[in-house]
């Protein structure tokens, strides 16, 4: 048994390791093409218009949790059953979640067209802008319950750890959607253009991956005849607290921009989205750690329940992930935070009152966030899925609390009120949650404290050096002259950075280990191949 365990644990760890390398790549990526949407969007379109493209997608989130539950029922179970070569049940579990969530698509589908003249009323979407909101919403929202109900392919290859697979997916269609957004809105097209590119982005996605999931995956199966009780049963029980989690999760991502919407207006939205948005493209690049965190705890089945060597493999997996993923974070984030002005007065061109403070105060809600990522994701890999109420609930009770009082501090219900009351509500949940999840993975507050939160503070420091000096001279330039002194910013935050790390932060073994996985991709030296050193020794 042991020596089993350890041939699991390898495998994971070496899948992980692989995972993460290439979700890294994508979804870097994905923040460039995402950086030059929005001010070239906001070139052609007002910025009531490009609120309304922000609530969008709120609306289609909120219409499609009805279905989300099911992805994760998917990943977990498809991972546990391959693991153990059950693959008859793993093709049941896949016919009957279709079954059940192509025409609960449908129907939800049918009810977001006939109360369209309440959305429009509950949204106070102005004439002139109507005719636009209906086909975006409208387009937007059939493709993605499409998306939502046809999941199963998508995420049978991420529970069988074909991550990459899925990720190089995900690239080829966010490239796609990026070059027909800049095409069809530079023809006069405005946010019809981005919805008819979200369009063909996300059916060209469902097409390869259902094509690739049959072609590799050799013993898959959909059929009516393999719907089965116990599928219902599994997809229901698992899934339902997910399916819960997944309402509250929505709504917390998405809280400042649907209670804008209909108490400030659009405006307040497109505002709130500008000072977010680049601190949630930020937040893709450390996801990809949480992202494999799910699979590869189910697949160490036992997890916390299990034995000995489980547990602590699950640990490791928790601590090392937390780690690494905060760094990520706080190296985007600390440089957003540090240069706020600098980088959106370069980024749109010009400046939106209160949208630097915005942006620094959702860098550091977003940090703190993807702090509990590893624990969510592994807790819920394990089997643990009702732990994540220890986050969400805590957050809406802030919320419920912080929201009112910034009502009453301001007078009025404003963005910048929203917009500091809901990172704060995220901060402190956040808090509670990682207490929570090192108490059940048997990680001290010492131990904590010393490998993830102190690494995690330094970036903000070394951004702050560069604050006076880097604002003061973009102050002074054009759009073209501040954009080079913030890349040479960045080139020097970046150098710093990896320097105060490797001689600072990481332990022996771990500086032994990147120094040769370094080697290894540059091909310096002798080394040809990735190490197999393990970093957490």
């Amino acid at each position: 048994m042991p020596e089993v365990q350890a041939s699991h644990t390898t495998t994971v760890r070496d899948s992980l390791s692989r995972t993460v390398a290439v979700d890294l790549t994508a979804r870097i990526g994905y923040l460039v093409s995402r950086f030059f949407i929005p001010p070239f969007v906001l070139a052609h379109v007002s910025l009531a218009a490009y609120g309304l493209w922000a609530t969008a997608f709120i609306v289609v989130s909120y219409i499609g949790i009805s279905t989300l539950g099911v992805s994760n029922v998917y990943i977990k179970y498809v991972a546990q059953y391959s693991a153990r070569r059950d693959y008859d049940k793993a093709n049941s579990l896949l016919s009957t979640g279709l079954a059940i969530t192509l025409p609960s698509c449908a129907l939800i589908f049918a009810f977001l067209v006939m109360a369209w003249p309440h959305v429009v009323q509950w949204l106070h979407i102005s004439p002139d802008l109507q005719g636009d909101a209906r086909e975006v919403v409208l387009t937007v929202a059939a493709i993605f319950l499409a998306s939502i109900s046809l999941s199963a392919f998508r995420d049978v290859l991420v529970g069988v750890q074909r991550s990459a697979t899925v990720q190089s997916i995900w690239t080829i269609g966010y490239l796609l959607e990026a070059a027909l957004i800049f095409f069809l809105v530079s023809r006069g097209r405005g946010i019809r253009g981005m919805a008819e590119a979200f369009l063909v982005r996300t059916s060209v996605e469902i097409a390869l991956q259902m094509f690739i999931a049959f072609r590799q995956l050799s013993w898959l199966r959909i059929s009516p005849k393999l719907i089965s009780r116990q599928s219902v049963h599994t997809l229901f029980s698992f899934g339902a607290i997910v399916q819960i989690q997944s309402l509250l999760a929505i709504f917390l991502n998405s809280v400042e921009r649907a209670v804008a919407a209909p108490l400030v207006g659009l405006e307040a939205t497109g505002l709130l989205d500008i000072g977010q948005k680049l601190p949630a493209m930020a937040a893709s690049v450390p996801n990809a750690f949480a992202s494999s965190f799910v699979p590869a705890a189910s697949y160490l089945h036992g997890g916390l329940d299990g034995t000995p060597e489980q547990r602590e493999a699950v640990r490791k997996l928790y601590l090392k992930g937390a780690r690494y993923m905060n760094l990520t974070a706080a190296y985007i984030c600390g440089f957003l935070a540090a240069l706020p002005h600098p980088i959106l007065g370069v980024w749109m061109g010009k400046q939106y009152p209160g949208a630097a403070y915005l942006m620094v105060i959702f860098a550091i809600a977003t940090q703190v966030h993807l702090m509990t990522g590893p624990g969510t994701s592994i807790l819920k890999g394990t089997g643990r899925p009702r732990e994540e109420f220890f986050y969400s609930l805590p957050n809406l009770l802030a919320l419920v609390i912080l929201l009112p009082a910034a009502r009453m501090f301001e007078g009025r219900w404003t963005a910048l009120g929203i917009g500091t009351a809901v990172p704060l509500a995220t901060i402190v949940a956040a808090a509670i949650f990682i207490w929570h999840a090192n108490r059940l993975l048997e990680v001290g507050l010492e131990q904590y404290w010393k490998s993830v939160i102190r690494p995690g503070m330094l970036p903000y420091l070394i951004g702050l050096a560069l604050t006076f000096p880097v604002t003061r001279l973009v102050s002074q330039g054009t759009r073209w002259e501040n954009a080079g002194w913030i890349i040479l910013a960045g080139i020097v935050y970046s150098v710093v950075f990896a320097v105060v790390v490797d001689r600072f932060i990481w332990e022996t073994g771990e500086r032994l280990w990147f120094h040769a996985l370094i080697r290894s991709k540059l091909k310096i030296g002798s080394v040809r191949h990735a190490p197999s050193a393990n970093p957490s020794r």
